[in-house]
């Protein structure tokens, strides 16, 4: 096994860590090596390794001259590693080292592909946030599941630092880590069948300070939507969105022409309604979600989906007609503004809620320890 561990100016518990780490490790009765890639820290976190060479057999350390970025660090640290099993763990003695032993455990007898030491799963959690760090948190993983679709079927803490996975899940992969979340890289990218959550508490910071920064968030916002690109998803929502544009002409169509033909408006347009969400059900079965639905095309789970999408759009519209009320009569936007506001708004609900429930797109199996 090979643990990968990035740092930058950690040189206040890079040792403690270490300390912890190799009688863990050594009681798991595995062979292992320890990598610390550090992004040349001015604080000399290298030069502290370097020392404790002679005393910790199989430690190395990687110093980065150039380059930045925690998952690029563990990027790195993979490339140079020799075992069959890849962990990453932060620097900072927010990741209890004993968890490391439950997470080989949980690959070695339980047949996973990946471990990952979850805060959101029960037994899990954080010790200290406050209410803002909990909600940048739950952001961050709400908004890979909406542009990663499946995420969070897979795995319910995507943003997770602390994971162990096998090589073959990255063998072949062209990996592009931007940022510090490289466990979302690896599930966008990586040939995995099941994962495993082993819950843990997240510790708070005790030495040093905290790298999370705007540039952290940009970086992540920026990784997300080129992973959304090039995993395909980011076409699917715009091949969700024109569906999304048939319907309205669809329920404009039927809404005329039953009118039209003596229907009181209330009824034709409930029928409009109906009529636009049925076309646009089957548009996203056979083209936007084409691929999910091949998987389960027998003709109960086809209702169910069917149901499901109703549900989700009867969500979406009352979204929509919340955010209209609310903009016009207190934001004193007009109206016709104030309804397309909630259009985008009920569109983004209902894509997330489709992708994720309806054409649940999850590759892999979800275990908890």
């Amino acid at each position: 096994m090979s643990l990968i561990i990035p740092t930058y100016n950690e040189h206040e518990n890079i040792g403690s860590l270490l300390q912890q780490v190799y009688v863990v490790l050594k009681e798991t009765g595995c062979s292992f090596e320890v990598i610390v890639v550090d992004d040349d820290s001015p604080d000399g976190t290298w030069q502290v390794v370097q020392e404790m060479r002679s005393a910790y057999p199989n430690l190395h350390v990687l110093r980065r001259m150039q380059e930045r970025g925690l998952a690029r660090a563990v990027l790195r640290g993979w490339q140079e590693a020799q075992g069959e099993i890849l962990a990453v763990m932060d620097g900072d003695l927010q990741h209890p080292p004993e968890t490391l032993a439950l997470l080989i455990e949980a690959l070695e007898k339980q047949g996973g592909d990946i471990a990952v030491a979850s805060r959101h799963v029960r037994g899990g959690g954080v010790s200290k946030w406050n209410i803002f760090r909990r909600g940048i948190s739950w952001g961050a993983t709400l908004a890979a599941s909406w542009m990663l679709p499946g995420t969070l079927a897979t795995v319910r803490d995507p943003m997770s630092g602390y994971f162990v996975i096998r090589r073959s899940v990255i063998e072949g992969c062209t990996l592009k880590p931007e940022g510090y979340k490289i466990l979302l890289e690896v599930l966008a990218r990586g040939h995995y069948q099941a994962v495993i959550e082993v819950p843990y508490i997240f510790i708070e910071r005790q030495q040093g300070r905290s790298k999370l920064g705007l540039r952290q968030y940009r970086e992540f916002i920026t990784h997300l939507f080129c992973l959304a690109w090039e995993t395909r998803e980011l076409q699917r929502f715009v091949k969700y969105c024109l569906v999304g544009a048939t319907g309205v002409l669809v329920n404009m169509g039927v809404l005329a022409l039953l009118a039209g033909d003596g229907m009181a408006y209330v009824q034709a347009g409930a029928v409009a309604a109906e009529t636009a969400i049925g076309t646009n059900f089957l548009l996203n079965e056979f083209w936007s979600f084409a691929d999910h639905a091949r998987r389960h095309s027998e003709i109960m789970p086809r209702l169910l989906r069917f149901f499901r999408f109703n549900l989700f759009c009867a969500g979406g519209a009352a979204i929509a007609l919340l955010t209209l009320w609310l903009l016009t009569r207190y934001g004193g936007i007009h109206y016709l503004l104030s309804n397309l506001v909630g259009i985008s708004v009920a569109t983004v609900w209902n894509y997330g809620m489709n992708a994720n429930l309806t054409w649940e797109s999850a590759r892999a199996k979800r275990k908890q320890l």
